[in-house]
């Protein structure tokens, strides 16, 4: 934007020196204060707030596909990750069972956290590749785009405190991670 005193309209960059500029100034910030919506978090904020309001270690196949279209909604991309999720999914399974006539339960819950480490187990007894499932696990741990200030005033926690579930899905995710790297396929 420039100041074009060809528009008819008034420069957006004039002086705020003046009275005129500063009551410009002030009623904008007076405007923008005002306004009903409130500041957005960010995307990958919004993502990592949507995996945190779900217990990864009991979720069931409907709350999976509320966590996946939640996520999409919050503008997760949908990848791999979140294929290897939707599958685990009510709509998918049921399609799957209906196929197969075996019987699906849609409301018990499961551990998609102790699920990817016995995957991630398997293909390396096996002798193949455990990628996909070291990345679904460290896709399952919320990371927040902007972490939250460390204050001074605050003391560290205690080391005998046990972790949150979504930091030990962290530490997991890790873990699987550097193992995949001992052991390359």
């Amino acid at each position: 934007m420039q100041n074009d005193p060809t528009t008819g309209q008034a420069p957006i960059f004039s002086s705020v020196r003046s009275e005129a500029g500063k009551a410009r100034v002030k009623a904008a910030l007076n405007g923008f204060q005002s306004r009903p919506d409130k500041v957005q978090p960010s995307i990958p904020d919004k993502i990592a707030a949507v995996k945190a309001s779900f217990d990864l270690t009991a979720v069931s196949p409907l709350d999976i596909d509320r966590m996946f279209d939640a996520l999409v909604e919050a503008g997760q991309p949908v990848t791999a990750p979140m294929l290897l999720l939707n599958s685990m999914g009510a709509a998918f399974r049921g399609r799957l069972a209906a196929i197969t006539g075996n019987p699906f339960d849609a409301a018990r819950p499961m551990d998609l956290v102790a699920v990817a480490k016995l995957q991630i187990q398997r293909a390396r007894k096996q002798g193949g590749s455990s990628a996909s499932w070291e990345a679904f696990l460290a896709f399952l741990a919320p990371q927040a785009a902007t972490p939250a200030p460390v204050s001074a005033a605050a003391p560290a926690a205690p080391l005998t405190e046990k972790p949150t579930p979504m930091a030990h899905i962290g530490q997991l995710a890790q873990t699987a991670q550097a193992g995949a790297q001992m052991h390359p396929h």
